[in-house]
Formats: structure tokens, C-alpha cells, sequence
């Protein structure tokens, strides 16, 4: 497993070994679909949610231009244990009574439908991005603060069945939960994705694109870094500058290249507090409780349709509630009656700020 220590040190390399390799010209072609995407995403996560969007900007208002693919636009939905709701059903009382929260952000499980599946396939990776930034600081003498997790993978190796004469490549998508940086002094300790929300309301987007390594690149960085540290799975939050993520986001264009949009999203206003939800907030904004959500392509939502109250998430696994309780959950995943959909599972955790930092301060 990577370690947040040694992903930084490979990132530093990186970036050095980047810049020169664009300078000795073997960087990727600039992908102006892609530029456009992340100036529009940076603009939105810094602009006040309450704010009209700019008439400059079409790619926000117009879904004829829009940068963002509206069949794929993800989802969250809220797992019960009656079933499943969309958030719009979670009422304003179920949020919390505090002003300022840390929210708890522990991705699980990532599983792709058969369409998916294949794109995947195809380019022979993916990468997952799951961002928070808030929309109030800490102190008014430092910037918003954000949050990215990512999580990558290539698939290396092709298996092929004899009995069906099919090759499937792999490995499998990693289990999220398994990637998440720990203290590499203390390995052992649960890891602790921690978002801290002032006004009980931030931003958050999450980006699943199939992608393949840009060969070029990789040329390059044989020659000095393991590339396979590179691209094998992580995934970490930490607390960074708005203008760092947009450097590291420029970095991750140099080593993989685009190829096809699984579930994308720009920066979404998300509300965790009363406080919150009766203040100014934006007419598109999701509310969010303590419990299990999956992310799912909102072209997908229709095969959910009539199969909320029979599906539940088990660890992260997407279920039916009259599967079978005697095999693996894995394999209770794969019911029939489960509607083929790509999702994602995220574990959230919201805590008030002054209940978190006690916790902390006993070893919590």
C-alpha cells in the first residue's frame, strides 16, 4: 500500500519529471475539452453558491454546451434501512442542530454496470476523484481550504476463459475502502477522512472517467521513478490550497489521458446543517445525513425505478433485501434482482466541530 509519505515524495518527483518531460516535448497533446472542463469546475468552486452563474460562461447554463455530460451527471441517493430515498426526501429536521461540522468521508466500494464495464475495459483504466472545498474558511485570514481523494488504477493483465471464449481484463476495481492513506507511523489506526464544513455547508464533486497511461509520458518516467507507483490505487484526503489542487488536477492530465466519462459533476453545494438549509443556498443543493450514499449516473436512475424500498447497502455493497443471508456479501451483490447500475458507496459521518475535536484529543 502507498503511504501518504511516499505518495508526496513521488508526486514532487513527478511534477519535476513532468515538466520535463513537456519540455523535451513528449507530453501528452493538450486536451482543450478537458481545459475548459477543469477552468469551469475551479471557477465554480470558488464562486458563492448563492451567486447567479456568470452569462459568460455557457458551459454552466447552456446543456447544448454544456462541459459537463447530463446523462452522467452523478446522483447521490441516500441507503436506508428501508431501502433507498433521494435526498430531497431527507427532512430538514434530520440535519444536524450545529453550525460548524466535520463531516466523515469514507469511500467503499466502486462497481461498474456492463457498459461501463466495457469503456473501462477499453482504455484498460480508471480513475475515481472524489473533491470537497468549503465555502466559509476556518479564519478569515486563510483561503477556503479543499479536500481531493483519488483513486487510479491500470489494468495490466487479461484473462481469458476457456468455457466462454471471452477475455476479461483485470485486476478488478479495488475495494475504496482498502486505499486510504494511513499514518504510516501507526498503520493500524482507522484512517480519518475528515472534512470540516463551517456554516455546515460546503461543495462536493465526484469525477469517474475511464482513462489510459499516456504512453509518452510514461517513456519519460521509466527512467527515474517506478511508474507503477504512479498509477497503482490510492486514495487520501488532505487539507490543501485551492491553487495546489488545480496544479495537482494539471498533473494527473499529464499522466493519464481522457477517454471516456463514467459519472462527472461539477462542485455541488451540499448542506449538513439546519443552519445551513435555512440560510442562503444554492436552488440545486443536496442535503446529507450521518449513513451509507451511493453515487449513481443519473441516466442510470431509471433502472432503480419501482426497486428503492427492496434495495439496501450492506458494507458498502448494493443488495436486496430478500438476498440471501448465508453467502458473502460480495456474492450478494451479484443478485439478479439488483438493477444493473454503476455506483459508488460513500460512508458519511457528520459530527459537530466541537464534538470531533474532542474526539481527537482522546486518541478518537
Amino acid at each position: 500500500m502507498i503511504t501518504r509519505r511516499s505518495f508526496f515524495q513521488d508526486v514532487a518527483l513527478l511534477s519535476a519529471l513532468a515538466a520535463l518531460a513537456e519540455k523535451e516535448g513528449y507530453a501528452q497533446a493538450n486536451d482543450e475539452s478537458m481545459s475548459k472542463f477543469w477552468d469551469a469546475y475551479f471557477s465554480e468552486a470558488t464562486r458563492d453558491p448563492t451567486a447567479p452563474l456568470s452569462r459568460g460562461d455557457p458551459s454552466l447554463t447552456d446543456p447544448n454546451k454544456s462541459l459537463v455530460d447530463p446523462n452522467k451527471k452523478a446522483q447521490l441517493i441516500h441507503a436506508t434501512k428501508d431501502g433507498l430515498r433521494y435526498p430531497d426526501a431527507i427532512a430538514d429536521s434530520e440535519l444536524r442542530s450545529d453550525s460548524d461540522v466535520v463531516v466523515t468521508v469514507n469511500p467503499e466500494h466502486f462497481r461498474p454496470a456492463p457498459d461501463d464495464h466495457k469503456a473501462i475495459s477499453k482504455s484498460k483504466g480508471c480513475q475515481i476523484r472524489l473533491d470537497w472545498v468549503q465555502i466559509r474558511p476556518i479564519m478569515n485570514l486563510i483561503a477556503p481550504m479543499a479536500w481531493s481523494g483519488l483513486a487510479a488504477w491500470s489494468l495490466e493483465k487479461a484473462k481469458y476463459d476457456p468455457k466462454t471464449k471471452k477475455t476479461t481484463w483485470g485486476p478488478n476495481p479495488p475495494n475504496l475502502r482498502d486505499l486510504d492513506f494511513r499514518d504510516p507511523n501507526d498503520p493500524n489506526a482507522p484512517p480519518h477522512n475528515q472534512v470540516i464544513l463551517m456554516g455546515g455547508g460546503g461543495r462536493m464533486a465526484l469525477n469517474v472517467r475511464a482513462v489510459s497511461v499516456n504512453q509518452r509520458l510514461q517513456s519519460v518516467l521509466d527512467r527515474s521513478v517506478r511508474y507503477s507507483s504512479i498509477v497503482a490505487p490510492f486514495f487520501g484526503f488532505a487539507p490543501l490550497a485551492i491553487p495546489a489542487l488545480r496544479a495537482f488536477t494539471d498533473l494527473l492530465g499529464a499522466v493519464f489521458n481522457h477517454e471516456a466519462v463514467i459519472m462527472n459533476s461539477m462542485p455541488l453545494h451540499v448542506l449538513a446543517t439546519q443552519d445551513a438549509k435555512k440560510g442562503a443556498h444554492a436552488t440545486s443543493s443536496v442535503k446529507i445525513v450521518s449513513g451509507e450514499f451511493i453515487a449513481v449516473p443519473i441516466d442510470q436512475t431509471a433502472n432503480l425505478k419501482g426497486n428503492l424500498d427492496k434495495l439496501r447497502v450492506v458494507d458498502g455493497w448494493l443488495v436486496h433485501q430478500d438476498g440471501r443471508q448465508d453467502v458473502p456479501i460480495e456474492q450478494r451483490a451479484q443478485d439478479s434482482r439488483i438493477p444493473e447500475v454503476t455506483y459508488m458507496s460513500i460512508a458519511f459521518t457528520v459530527q459537530s466541530l466541537a464534538e470531533a475535536q474532542k474526539q481527537k484529543s482522546k486518541g478518537g
